[in-house]
């Protein structure tokens, strides 16, 4: 079962050189211009859209996923002049988020997508409530591996032929792990207290 968003999830979440900012439906078109580069939806597993409406109609029911707390979607916009360049999401549950990224191929290799999903990492490790932060790859999408890596999250293991590719096709890939965890202290068990 879905819990609640972390309270105060924010509209925009500021960085150096780019903000996150709550998608809209408004966003379709830019989301749609990056989500048709067959090279930025190569390892998705989500399919490419193959009309603006489909586009627009994700975007819709991310309102209603933000409001519920199920799903949180923003836009990655560079601060100087408000360009979309990606998206980024987290699913909150509970203790746990999940989260993931995309980045337009313009912008590759510049650092953005490690400071994007930076910004959302950061401000679900502050919230108390998280203790764990996971995001998966595709064994073979070593830029995104390397994303992972610099914030810090840690290779779990790979799980075998987990994930279907659609933009590929073909059979299950295997899939990498990725995690942050707190650190927290365990509760002594009522055998330990005196």
């Amino acid at each position: 079962m879905r819990l609640q968003a972390p309270v105060l999830t924010p509209v925009v979440i500021e960085g150096a050189r780019l903000r996150l900012r709550q998608s809209t439906p408004a966003d379709a078109q830019a989301v749609f211009a990056m989500a048709s580069d067959p090279g930025v939806m190569r390892y998705m597993d989500w399919p490419a859209p193959q009309h603006i409406d489909q586009t627009r109609a994700y975007l819709e029911g991310c309102a209603a996923r933000w409001h519920s707390g199920r799903d949180l979607h923003w836009m990655i916009e560079r601060k100087a002049d408000g360009l979309a360049l990606g998206c980024a999401a987290c699913r909150p549950a509970g203790h746990s988020a999940d989260l993931g990224y995309f980045l337009a191929r313009a912008h590759w290799g510049q650092g953005l997508a490690t400071e994007a999903a930076g910004l959302l990492l950061g401000w679900l490790q502050r919230q108390p409530q998280i203790v764990r932060v996971w995001a998966t790859t595709d064994h073979a999408n070593t830029r995104s591996a390397a994303v992972l890596q610099r914030l810090g999250l840690q290779l779990e293991g790979v799980m075998r032929q987990a994930t279907l590719r659609p933009n590929l096709g073909g059979p299950p890939r295997d899939t990498c792990l990725y995690a942050w965890v707190r650190k927290v202290r365990p509760i002594a068990a009522e055998s330990d207290i005196p």
